[in-house]
């Protein structure tokens, strides 16, 4: 049943429950140790009074009949039962009102120690002591009436304060409890009013350092998150539809013109080598999109040794095809063989995209060289060509999405516009710098900088 409440309804009723036990058990344990305390408070009187007269009799051994007991008056202990017995022959030898019904069939009791006993409502205290070779056993007693009434006044007091308590302690629980979710309340109010339509929109956080600001912190991180990963979508989505409908509609005017009439095989091949390369080019815009928006703030880089040299042989020799296509050679000058602290595979791709760019827009029969050495304390790998180079206005707008410079040869050069904006992204997650130089008609000089560790 506790199941279908609220949270608030199971802390309040949580608190009746463990407040009630609670006090159940302290008023049960006051009631207990006031009885006790009592009971000891009232053994102890008596014991005072039983060696009080016990020094009388001995003072007045010679005349036991006519002794009177007087202590009710003297010690204000009322009421007080006071019996002289021979233990020999069980003979009352003197009394003062006592009891019938309190027996004085004794059990063994050691001499001159006070012995208690309690019978039905009366406390007796007991001690044997020799008078002329005699045993005697003194008696004195008193009834429970103070003490019952004592208990009796406690446990009505208890009766009437335990529910006033309880009450006030609900009271209490219930305003400290609703109080305390009235944040939560206002929290989950504010998060029905978050959608996708408005992801922009944050809790408000406090000043403070509790456990609700905390949560509206966590929800705020959760929330931008959540507007980066909506925000990556929608960029993809744009991205991919604007760069994917050009080949498309190429694809499909290539086919439509083929099949309005037939054509002999070489048409027919031609057609299909047309929208092969569109194919081509629709994959590698999609392989580069998924790269950018998985890595759109920043790349998770592996902290591992990354050899610089090595990785620079790879990348020449997994385009020498591609330049040999192009009657470009590559030329290699590695001077420093040195390493740096990143991601092996991440570099050898921005090292082959601007290889690559190089190779396209170099001119025909000419030489790309590309260099690693060091410089004061910066490793630096440079990558130079002589092509047809970059204007000076476009320089800066080179590292943006599916941005073409040569915009002429775009076809020829198989781009995609997003060869450098993974460059950019790769070499900045790397703590890197690019450095760009370049004249119309006379080459290219890009040069990947990373600072040496001292």
């Amino acid at each position: 049943m506790l199941n279908n409440l609220s949270i608030k309804r199971k802390l309040l009723i949580y608190n009746v429950l463990i407040q009630a036990f609670i006090l159940i058990i302290l008023s049960f344990s006051i009631y207990k140790t006031l009885h006790l305390s009592t009971l000891d408070k009232i053994e102890t009187s008596l014991k005072v009074i039983v060696l009080d007269i016990v020094d009388d009799i001995l003072d007045h051994k010679s005349d036991l009949l006519t002794l009177s007991f007087d202590e009710e008056n003297e010690y204000k202990f009322k009421p007080l039962y006071i019996r002289l017995v021979e233990e020999k022959n069980f003979k009352i030898v003197n009394s003062s009102s006592f009891p019938a019904s309190i027996p004085h069939a004794f059990n063994d009791i050691q001499k001159n120690v006070i012995h208690f006993e309690r019978y039905e409502s009366f406390i007796v205290g007991e001690i044997k002591f020799l008078i002329k070779k005699e045993n005697y056993i003194l008696q004195v007693a008193t009834d429970y009436k103070v003490l019952n009434h004592t208990m009796e006044d406690l446990f009505y007091i208890l009766i009437f304060i335990v529910p006033i308590v309880l009450i006030f302690s609900i009271i209490g629980g219930n305003f400290l409890i609703y109080k305390s979710f009235a944040p939560v309340e206002k929290t989950l109010q504010d998060l029905k009013n978050i959608n996708a339509t408005n992801l922009s929109k944050r809790l408000e956080v406090l000043n403070s350092n509790d456990e609700i600001s905390q949560l509206s912190q966590e929800i705020n991180n959760l929330l931008e998150r959540l507007q980066i990963s909506f925000e990556k979508i929608n960029q993809f989505s744009s991205d991919a539809s604007h760069e994917l409908k050009t080949p498309l509609t190429i694809i499909r005017g290539e086919i439509e013109i083929a099949l309005r009439k037939d054509r002999n095989t070489q048409e027919y091949k031609d057609t299909l080598k047309v929208c092969m390369d569109e194919v081509l080019m629709i994959q590698q815009t999609i392989d580069d999109l998924l790269f950018l928006a998985k890595n759109e703030n920043s790349l998770q880089i592996i902290e591992e040794d990354a050899y610089i040299d090595e990785i620079t042989f790879d990348a020449i020799k997994e385009l020498k095809a591609y330049a040999k296509l192009k009657n470009i050679k590559i030329q290699s000058q590695i001077k420093d063989i040195f390493q740096i602290k990143g991601h092996s595979k991440l570099l050898k791709i921005a090292i082959k995209n601007i290889l690559k760019n190089a190779i396209s827009f170099s001119h025909e029969n000419s030489t790309v060289l590309i260099k690693n050495y060091q410089e004061n304390n910066q490793f630096i790998i440079s990558i130079e060509d002589k092509g047809i180079g970059i204007a000076q206005e476009e320089q800066n707008k080179i590292f943006e999405k599916f941005y073409r410079t040569d915009k002429s040869r775009n076809k020829e050069s198989g781009g995609t516009g997003l060869g450098m904006a993974i460059v950019e992204k790769i070499i900045s997650s790397h703590k890197g710098k690019i450095e760009l130089k370049s004249s119309e008609n006379e080459g290219t000089t890009v040069k990947l900088v990373f600072i040496k560790d001292l």
